[in-house]
Order: structure tokens, then sequence, then C-alpha cells
């Protein structure tokens, strides 16, 4: 990622900053967000949660303490802090509410982030959950299909009436600038099979007209009728309830797939004041762009579960006006996630929520991607790394990284890793590559790689290192190749033949290879390489 300066807003400060220790100013509002640079510690989720497992029991992370909760984010460099007036539980997270609070809530949360975020000039957005809501379904059993983390309410009447009383109810009493929406799509009848509740049947005909014909004839053009039309109610309920109640509350739509027949060229897409693509492809926002309201802020995410690359998405939604936003579980009982142990570290030392953590506090701090932390600040390197490294995606499991070290003249990436397979590309930042560049392959804890193979592309030629013991080489002309998410496999292109001299290093833990040179000259863009 380049170096680029932030329009407004560049925030550097210290982990050991706190809110409280300082004056407050005048202003009882944030200023505009030119960018959004948004954030969530996402009290939905405990922090050793798995697909399929309940949401994070209500009253978990009951203690988090406002002040530390605003100075994380203010230290993080966002100006839009994203936090819970009910969260997936189905509690609160302010006192005195329609809703019940969190049991055991220490502080009246929400409102005081909101207050001591609007005095550091940040925005604070609630949330709420459209689709799920166990609570709701303890209470209203004939109006859900159970309560498991997934969608499951109908948008009865009686629904509808809830949420409206419970967002105006937030809006109302703790100063929020808005909130995100979240799941608003149509249950999915897990629990029944597919058949559909009596509740449901009766909304069926209230939208559409006519009786509900049954599951078995009920057409796939009849039901995107219903459920656009059911979505489209639950969304004019909404933002009734929120403009009402303040007319300029920002209401702040995520989808998790933007292009769905549910709600695509909805009026949804059109009234939001922000939508997000939760998938995070800045390519799919750009196809939903002629379909949003002239005063529509789009966004996009850095998600584990998305797979995007930070250090690719970052630059691609600033370049493209987009903002960004991240979200992760809490890591310790405050309700945080410490940062110290995830700045101090390289963006390639990092995988996950970690990585992602650590890319976005760089831009936000409008900083770039190869930034140092050095007390309690960012700064830029005296000399910045000649290549950034990526690795093809191990979707759920433990992921490749590396430690890049560099000067003038050498750089080595050391791979650490427990798969005995994987792939990669150095991606040129300079001018020029240095004139000794060395690959390591380390082994991860106890699961030491069983590599016998390097493989390497530069777009015109490729070269092939046994690392057997044999030193064999084959190396010839090559085109393309390149594709990190293509694997060679067994058919690289490779001429069997004379080729370079390649230096290779084995011990216990490590296997060592020099590029030769041959595979820079050039100064290609690329250098994409693949171990097995």
């Amino acid at each position: 990622m380049k170096p680029h300066p932030l329009r407004n807003l560049v925030l550097t400060c210290s982990l050991a900053w706190t809110v409280l220790g300082m004056a407050a100013p005048a202003a009882a509002a944030p200023a505009a967000t030119d960018e959004i640079k948004a954030y969530c510690l996402d009290f939905n989720w405990a922090p050793t949660h798995r697909r399929g497992k309940p949401f994070a029991k209500p009253g978990l992370w009951a203690g988090a303490d406002p002040a530390e909760h605003v100075a994380w984010y203010k230290t993080m460099g966002a100006n839009v802090i994203q936090t819970f007036c009910v969260s997936t539980n189905g509690y609160a997270w302010y006192k005195d509410g329609v809703v019940p609070e969190q049991p055991g809530l220490k502080h009246d949360f929400l409102p005081e982030v909101v207050k001591l975020g609007h005095q550091q000039g940040m925005k604070v957005m609630g949330y709420f959950c459209i689709a799920s809501n166990p609570r709701w379904a303890e209470l209203h059993p004939d109006q859900s299909y159970g309560s498991p983390t997934t969608y499951h309410i109908p948008y009865t009447d009686e629904y509808l009436a809830f949420l409206s009383n419970s967002i105006g109810d937030a809006v109302r009493k703790t100063g929020i600038d808005g909130f995100m929406i979240d799941w608003l799509w149509m249950p999915k009848r897990q629990s029944t099979q597919g058949k559909w509740l009596q509740c449901e049947k009766d909304l069926y005909k209230q939208l559409m007209g006519e009786t509900f014909p049954g599951e078995d004839k009920l057409t796939k053009a009849q039901d995107t009728k219903y459920s656009r039309k059911a979505i489209d109610r639950c969304w004019k309920v909404i933002r009734k309830a929120a403009k009402d109640a303040n007319p300029d509350c920002i209401v702040w739509v995520t989808v998790n797939h933007i292009s769905h027949p549910h709600v695509i060229n909805s009026p949804m897409y059109q009234e939001a004041d922000w939508l997000m693509n939760e998938a995070g492809s800045v390519a799919a926002i750009e196809k939903i762009r002629g379909m949003v309201g002239k005063h529509t802020r789009l966004i996009t995410c850095l998600a584990v579960w998305n797979g995007q690359d930070a250090s690719k998405a970052v630059p691609e939604a600033i370049d493209a006006g987009i903002g960004l936003y991240g979200f992760t579980a809490p890591r310790n009982n405050s309700g945080l996630v410490p940062l110290e142990q995830i700045f101090t570290r390289q963006i390639s030392e990092l995988s996950g929520d970690s990585r992602n953590i650590a890319v976005l506090a760089r831009a936000y701090n409008g900083m770039s991607i190869h930034a140092l932390w050095k007390d309690g600040h960012f700064t830029e390197p005296d000399i910045a790394p000649p290549f950034q490294i990526r690795f093809k995606g191990r979707g759920r499991g433990m992921q490749d990284t590396a430690l890049v070290a560099h000067d003038k003249a050498s750089a080595s990436a050391t791979i650490t890793t427990p798969y005995s397979k994987g792939r990669a590309q150095l991606v040129r930042n300079g001018d020029k590559w240095p004139a000794s560049l060395t690959i390591r392959l380390r082994k991860n804890k106890d699961l030491a790689p069983t590599t016998t193979t390097l493989l390497a592309a530069n777009g015109t030629s490729g070269l092939a290192v046994a690392l057997d013991g044999t030193g064999k080489v084959s190396y010839g002309k090559m085109e393309g190749g390149l594709d990190l998410g293509r694997e060679w496999r067994d058919k690289f292109p490779v001429q069997n033949g004379s080729g370079p001299r390649v230096t290779v290093t084995r011990s216990e833990a490590l296997l060592e290879i020099a590029i030769p040179a041959e595979m820079t000259a050039g100064n290609p863009e690329i250098l994409a390489f693949e171990w097995k």
C-alpha cells in the first residue's frame, strides 16, 4: 500500500492514552465524516465462538468500561465507533430501556460511549440484528423458527411493532448518531424442516392478497415476490422509527450477499444512509453503485469470514471513495483486543482479524502498510521493504505468516507454516529487487514441513528446485503463472536442462533457498512461488 494522507482527522495517540485524563472539547456532537473509518469490538460473539454455536450469553462483557473502549477506538484511528443498542442475544447495552439490559451491566454503556466518543470527534453507531433474537423467540415461540444463530423471525405485525419500539427508544435515549441493521433476511425455517409457521402463512396472505399455496406448490417467483415485500415492509418500519426519533439518524445497512434477489434494486438500497457489503468485495460494490441513492455512503468490510486481503482491499476502497469497516470478537474480560501485541509486529507476521486490525489502524492513522509502531505511535521506516508477501488463503485454517528482513542490498522472507504445501507472491514495492533474495520455510511448533520442491515464476521464466538433497534445478521459459489462487500442481512448464545455480540449506527446523538473480532480472513486478 502506498502512503496516503488522510483527508481529515489524522489521529496519532499512545496506547497509554485514557479518555478520562483529557479535557472534553465543547462540541457535543462529532464533526462531519468525510471518510468512514469504522470498527466494531463485536459483543455478538464469544471469543471461542464457532459456526453453529450460540451467540454470546447475556451478560458476557457486562463490565466493559466505556472510557477504555473509546480510548481503544481512538488508538485505532477510527472516526466511527460501531457498538450495540441490542446485540444478538436480545439484550440491550443501555439501562432503563424497553429492551432489558445485559444482565449485570456495570455502566450505562452505550450512552457513555456516545458522550465520550463525541468529545473525541467520533460518531457512535448502535446495532440491531433484525432476523434473529433469541429472547424474542423465547417469549413468542409461535412467531419464531426456534432461536439458532441464523435467521429465524418472520416479520409479523407484532414483531415489527416490537422492533419499531426498540429502535425509537434507543435513538431517543442514548444519543447515537445512527445504527447498523444486520441480517435483514427471510427466516430459514430450519427447526420445521422448511414448513411454514401459521403466523407466516397469515403474513403471506396479508402481503400477497392470496392464501398461502403450500410449501410444495409455492413457486420461486412467488417466494421472491413475497420475500421482497416482507423485507421492504420491515425496512420501512425500521427507517420510520429511526427518522421519527431523530431525522438526522443514520441508518446503516449491512448485507452479506449484496446481489441477492430479495434486496437488489430495492427501495432499501435507494434510501439507506450507509450501505455496506459485508462480503468485502469492492468490485461487487461497484456493480450496485447505480442502485443506491445520491446520499448513500458505500462501505466495504474486512472480516475473517469473507477472506479479503486487507493489503489490497484497503487501498482499493480508498481509491474508490468507499468507506472502511472491520470487526472482531473481543479477546479478554474487558471486551477489548490488546493492540500492543498486534501493532508491534509486521503486517506479514499476522493473520486473520489481527492482520485486518493492523492494516486498518495504519490506514486510519494516515500511514503506509509498512509503518512501524514505536513509542505509542506509527512511524514510517527509513527504508521501506522491497516487497510485500501475500499467501494463498487457507480458509478457516491456520494461516501462513512471514517475517521480512531487509537492508539496501538484501532481503529475506522467513515463512512460518505448518503445511508441506503452499503458495505465495512477492510483490515488488520499489523500482528494483535487492541484489540478494532469500526464502526460508520454518516449521510452526511441531509441524515441520516435509517440502521437497520449490517452484518459482516471474511471468516469463520458471524455476524448479529439488529440496531433497539432490539439488536438481530445472529452468526455462514460462509465461504467466503468477495467479495466487491457482496452483501449478505437477504441470509446471519448465524445460529440463542447465539452469542457474541455486543454494539450498536445510536444517531440522528451516529450509533456506537463495533465489538466483536470473529470477529477478528485469525487475518483474511479481515473483510467485510454491512449495510442495
